[in-house]
């Protein structure tokens, strides 16, 4: 079973066939139609770029040059900066400040269509005009430095099928970024086996940033802190390039563990752990005072199902914490 529906007609020629203007008006008219429906079905309408509105004196405002597509899919380039007066309105105006399509049908001197980027100041919004600013005019009528909003400019935003675009297709300043944490650690356990030196006491975990105990068990502390924090990653990450961490005060020295863990899907087992070298991306010691270190990840692919990661802190003297922080890229 088929069922058809027409979606629009075009000029059809033939050999000897006589042409008068109003085929090629009809041809002209076909492609200029297209063109629309694909620029609003498939990008939207409103400001690609550039059209900003600025002030320019008490009665005087600019607009830039730049690029839109109006209501009904026709492509406006204003390729030069243009001046409007706004002196004939009245005090206290709301003025929309708009671009808009225009054509000028030919005469016997002017044989050609002349199209028109339109800008307006008016009260009113012609039909598929596209919005830049609105423009608030005071009591004297004059223009102050407030006088202009872009809360109703019309941006054009791209309309996509869901699933088109993946993170690949991103440009590469939005593929790759800073995820930014203040130190939530938890205690680093006992272990069991009496042999092995126990952990630092836990940090003291504020609003702001982990420090750690004066005191501690009813005496003055003297081993510092240590803690581990796991590290939530966005959906999609794939790797990790670098770890920065900064602190106010480091009495005497700390150790910075950056590991990644996860799950080993293909061989049904856990990633990562103390013993485990190849998954501990970074190790470092540093001294005392304060601190902002960045640190380099050579290895930091990860598994954008089953990755994970984590950091593991620990000082033999008092220590305060300010800043997680790790760039990671998809």
């Amino acid at each position: 079973m088929r069922k058809k529906q027409l979606i629009g007609k075009k000029p059809a020629y033939f050999q000897g066939q006589l042409l008068l203007a109003d085929d090629f008006i009809d041809e002209q008219k076909y492609h200029a139609n297209e063109r629309a429906r694909h620029s609003l079905n498939l990008h939207g309408w409103g400001v690609l770029r550039g059209l900003d509105v600025t002030r320019t004196s008490d009665s005087t405002i600019s607009i830039g040059s730049g690029f839109a597509i109006d209501g009904k899919g026709r492509e406006i380039a204003i390729n030069q900066a243009e001046v409007l007066e706004l002196s004939s309105f009245p005090p206290s105006s709301l003025l929309q400040i708009t671009v808009s399509y225009e054509t000028e049908q030919p005469s016997r001197d002017r044989p050609r269509i002349e199209c028109y980027g339109v800008l307006a100041a008016s009260t009113g919004i012609e039909e598929a005009a596209v919005v830049l600013a609105t423009v608030q005019l005071d009591e004297h009528g004059k223009l102050t430095a407030e006088s202009i909003s872009t809360s109703s400019r019309r941006q054009l935003r791209l309309v996509l099928s869901p699933g088109s675009v993946t993170a690949s297709a991103l440009d590469p300043g939005l593929r790759k970024g800073w995820l930014r944490l203040a130190f939530r650690p938890i205690a680093i356990p006992q272990d069991t086996d009496p042999k092995v030196e126990p952990p630092p006491p836990p940090f003291r975990v504020g609003a702001t940033e982990a420090r750690a105990h004066r005191d501690f068990d009813g005496k003055a502390n003297t081993r510092g802190a240590g803690g581990t924090m796991a590290i939530p990653l966005p959906p999609g990450v794939t790797r990790v390039h670098r770890l920065r961490i900064a602190g106010q005060e480091n009495e005497k020295k700390m150790k910075v563990t950056l590991f990644r863990g996860g799950w080993d899907a293909l061989n049904k087992k856990h990633i990562g752990g103390r013993d485990d070298a190849a998954n501990r991306l970074i190790e470092e010691e540093m001294g005392s005072g304060p601190y902002d270190r960045t640190y380099e990840i050579r290895e930091g692919g990860l598994d954008a199902e089953c990755g994970t990661l984590s950091v593991d802190i620990r000082s033999t003297g008092y220590i305060r914490v300010s800043l997680i922080a790790v760039e990671i890229s998809y």
